[in-house]
């Protein structure tokens, strides 16, 4: 049997916030599909989503979002699913997905990476190499 470790425990632990579960593990040759069949067993998946690794490569990353559409569905997926479900020989890890950040939020971290706190000088001198480069 093997161990699971403290770090998976503590977030399957978590009492859920949403109806978005997180799955990790997920083989590379499993599809939207295969998750919708094997997650749509425990209540009404309203959306599979399997990040990509790059654009055009097609493989995805190996983690997956899974969203039901009440908190009931997921919790049910979330308790029968434990720590022993497998697709295509690979043990899947289920977690409670964080919420999503809100518009407003993302777009204030976006502001901040880009605008910054840095010198007037400095932003200046970054803007005219970029027209220069345009």
């Amino acid at each position: 049997m093997t161990k699971v470790p403290e770090s998976i425990k503590k977030t399957r632990n978590m009492e859920e916030k949403s109806a978005k579960l997180l799955i990790r593990n997920v083989p590379f040759e499993s599809t939207q599909k295969d998750l919708r069949n094997l997650f749509g067993a425990f209540g009404e998946v309203k959306h599979v989503r399997l990040p990509k690794k790059l654009a055009g490569t097609g493989k995805h990353r190996g983690f997956a979002f899974v969203e039901y559409g009440s908190q009931a569905e997921a919790r049910a997926a979330f308790e029968a699913t434990g720590d022993s479900t497998h697709l295509y020989g690979r043990r899947l890890v289920v977690e409670w997905a964080k919420e999503d950040a809100t518009v407003e939020q993302m777009m204030s971290k976006t502001a901040e990476v880009f605008a910054g706190s840095e010198d007037p000088v400095l932003k200046a001198k970054k803007r005219k190499k970029i027209e220069e480069l345009l």
